[in-house]
């Protein structure tokens, strides 16, 4: 592999980021930021990392409520998509991230309440960076 890959969980206020170290084997979650500020920190990771590939959640079977969420991660995506055309934007299926990382925090005995959200969009991140990676060696053992 031998490359840095970076997971966006993009909510309308906040970004969770998570990475992986260039041999794919181990995940970080990294930060949470301003989602407003989103376009600058990927400019800033993609000279620090050498980013080639960016793994966004997005919800694949969309109830009534998420609409509104769905439209805003596609169309946040589109426009790194336009400023970085050289890293590669892929979407993965999110649902129930936010779950997996409240249930991972939890076991490392932290509640999730108002003061410390941002972990679970980080959290949330590298679980999706984790799918990714369980859905590429899926598909690598059946072919």
């Amino acid at each position: 592999m031998l490359e840095i890959v970076l997971a966006l969980d993009i909510g309308k206020a906040r970004t969770g980021i998570a990475r992986s170290d260039a041999l794919g084997i181990v995940i970080k979650a990294l930060k949470t930021i301003d989602t407003k500020n989103i376009a600058e920190e990927i400019g800033e990771l993609e000279k620090e990392f050498e980013i080639k590939k960016i793994i966004v959640g997005k919800p694949f079977n969309v109830e009534k409520g998420s609409k509104d969420t769905l439209v805003f991660i596609e169309k946040t995506t589109k426009s790194l998509q336009d400023l970085y055309p050289k890293i590669e934007f892929i979407f993965i299926d999110e649902r129930y991230t936010s779950k997996e990382a409240e249930a991972v925090l939890h076991s490392k005995g932290v509640k999730i309440n108002k003061d410390n959200k941002a972990l679970l969009d980080m959290y949330s991140a590298a679980i999706i960076l984790e799918h990714y990676w369980e859905e590429l060696d899926l598909n690598q053992n059946q072919q």
